[in-house]
């Protein structure tokens, strides 16, 4: 009897002393070898991009590409949620002065949606377009700002009744409020949606994504918290 019990205790001593050198599962750690290239560009945490990059996936020419939503999950992980049809510049990318029909290239904030309607319909910053809204290009202190003008009536037009203001060379939403743009570098970059008849034309400078449905499906998506950037041709 002696025998036996000695010989349970052995056993015991030995399962539990095995079981105590498991080791404890590993936390999962992202490998940064498969993040997307253009990662390591926006800040630590922003978690929604829009990107934009050239593509001969429904059109040749140097303005033709595909705008993309990507959101990087609690893990780390970037995902593609969704991929669109777009326009930039008529003279592709490359903005360097007002008026060379070149949109900007790199990593942006979005300074403020807008629409056309009377409410937001998503959660980030929000102004009405109305028909007499303009992001001036004339030179002096309004340059590279959103103003009100009376007498204007294109504000609200079908291309820009959704979207949003690139923050591109310190754009202002008020006159003499924040950094001085530079002057003649360039003025209202926005992402706006297309004319009627015309849904694949190339821009003066902005990103157009043609299809309104899916503009208002990029604006219902962003959120403030995910500080969302814009990755153009990275």
């Amino acid at each position: 009897m002696l025998t036996r019990l000695g010989g349970l205790l052995v056993t015991l001593v030995l399962v539990s002393t095995t079981c105590a050198l498991v080791p404890a599962a590993a936390t999962s750690v992202p490998d940064r070898r498969l993040e997307p290239a253009w990662a390591a560009l926006v800040p630590a945490g922003t978690t929604q991009v829009v990107r934009t990059v050239s593509s001969r996936k429904h059109c040749h020419r140097v303005w033709c590409t595909v705008t993309q939503a990507w959101e990087r999950d609690a893990d780390g992980q970037w995902a593609k949620r969704r991929e669109f049809r777009s326009t930039i510049g008529v003279h592709g990318w490359g903005k360097r002065r007002e008026g060379d029909g070149r949109s900007p290239v790199g990593v942006l904030r979005i300074k403020v949606t807008f629409t056309t309607g009377t409410t937001n319909p998503g959660a980030m910053p929000w102004r009405q377009r109305r028909a007499t809204s303009i992001v001036s290009s004339r030179a002096g202190a309004t340059y590279n700002t959103w103003l009100e003008v009376p007498g204007v009536t294109s504000g609200n037009r079908p291309s820009m009744r959704s979207g949003w203001v690139v923050d591109f060379n310190n754009v202002r939403l008020r006159t003499g409020v924040g950094p001085r743009p530079a002057p003649g570098a360039g003025s209202g970059i926005f992402f706006h949606t297309s004319k009627p008849g015309h849904r694949w034309a190339p821009t003066a400078g902005c990103t157009q994504v043609g299809n309104p449905r899916q503009m208002r499906w990029l604006l219902t998506w962003l959120r403030p918290e995910a500080q969302p950037r814009v990755v153009q041709d990275r």
